[in-house]
């Protein structure tokens, strides 16, 4: 690894990733005149899709992330191609709705809602940020049934190899106790639809997509530091980063893997 960049940024250029977000955001219907919130955002991946799907006139996207650098690079990569119709703020989803100006037609939330300790209040949240009608879409790669059954195997050798290079090269570092880290805990799709109804959405779709990720796309998600931390944490970052990437090196080639099936979780709803 040559950089210390521990975003989603390189995970986020494989082209399964951004096939499952150009589907979610074509679920959406969105039309050019339409106010639509990337909550979020990371370094713009998904904002992208939304104004090329959008190619808004009147309209407006905007962009909301925790994290500064991140926003940065969104910045960097689209404002100067998109101008005024595309804005970058910081922020977190449980506030989302101090956050807006005014009620938006959408709320996209891609590949983050796993993240969120508080789902229903961010749902609140999302809720109040939207019009009447108003479309709330997310996906999720980290939900109760993302692993189909017959991937457990090389889930367990990965983890596996994994801590045994933790063990064997770096016995002087002490592994931290941590609580379970909340990528880690996942809602069942049936979860997904209660929370949903008990906050006032109507399910218009939901969908299981099963993608065949390869040997780069879990070396990637291996160096994003959200990931790693819940992979294996209480390791350092640096170090969890390069016993992961190494450790599912060798679970695909033990394996005599090329690929590894995970199912994303699509959900599309409407503001009743």
């Amino acid at each position: 690894m040559t950089t210390t960049d521990y975003s989603l940024k390189a995970f986020a250029s494989h082209p399964f990733y951004t096939a499952m977000n150009r589907r979610l955001v074509k679920l959406c219907e969105l039309r050019p005149w339409q106010k639509v919130v990337d909550l979020g955002c990371g370094t713009g991946a998904v904002t992208e899709l939304i104004l090329e799907e959008m190619h808004p006139d009147k309209g407006e996207v905007v962009g909301i992330d925790p994290s500064p650098s991140a926003l940065d690079v969104a910045r960097r990569d689209l404002q100067e191609r998109w101008g005024a119709v595309v804005r970058f703020m910081a922020g977190q989803a449980e506030s989302l709705s101090r956050l807006t100006k005014r009620a938006a037609d959408a709320v996209v939330f891609c590949n983050a809602i796993h993240l969120v300790e508080d789902k229903r209040r961010v749902l609140q949240e999302i809720s109040e940020s939207l019009k009447e009608k108003g479309v709330f879409a997310f996906n999720s790669a980290f939900f109760e049934g993302a692993q189909p059954q017959e991937t457990f195997s090389f889930y367990t050798a990965w983890v596996r190899r994994a801590l045994h290079i933790f063990k064997n090269e770096y016995p002087d570092i002490r592994r931290e106790k941590e609580g379970k880290s909340q990528a880690r805990i996942g809602l069942t799709p049936e979860e997904y639809i209660q929370l949903l109804d008990d906050e006032g959405f109507e399910l218009q779709h939901m969908e299981l997509c099963p993608v065949e990720m390869p040997l780069e796309g879990f070396e990637d998600i291996s160096r994003y530091d959200l990931f790693a931390r819940g992979a294996l944490p209480g390791v350092p970052l640096t170090v969890a980063v390069d016993c992961l990437v190494r450790g599912v090196r060798e679970a695909f080639r033990d394996l005599n893997r090329t690929s590894v099936t995970r199912n994303w979780l699509q959900v599309v709803a409407v503001k009743a």
